[in-house]
């Protein structure tokens, strides 16, 4: 099953010892290893019992993508 919104959320304010974020806080902004990130989206993929395409990693889309923006692009494949 794929996790809220508010889930994910909850998770990344976790790994990143920050309860400032917010669907609207940009990936690139917050403060936390590139790998805990990967770990965190690997998590999401195998909740959703999916593999999620590798160009949503694209270090140049993240740079600018907001946690709602990845969060929506990785929900939109899980249901493709």
């Amino acid at each position: 099953m794929f996790p809220s919104l508010d889930e994910v959320i909850g998770e990344l304010r976790t790994i990143s010892e920050d309860e400032t974020i917010e669907p609207g806080s940009r990936l690139a902004t917050i403060d936390v290893d590139s790998l805990d990130i990967l770990e965190w989206v690997y998590e999401i993929e195998e909740r959703a019992g999916i593999q999620f395409d590798e160009s949503l990693y694209d270090p140049k889309l993240l740079e600018d993508a907001t946690v709602a923006e990845l969060y929506d692009g990785l929900r939109a494949q899980a249901q493709g």
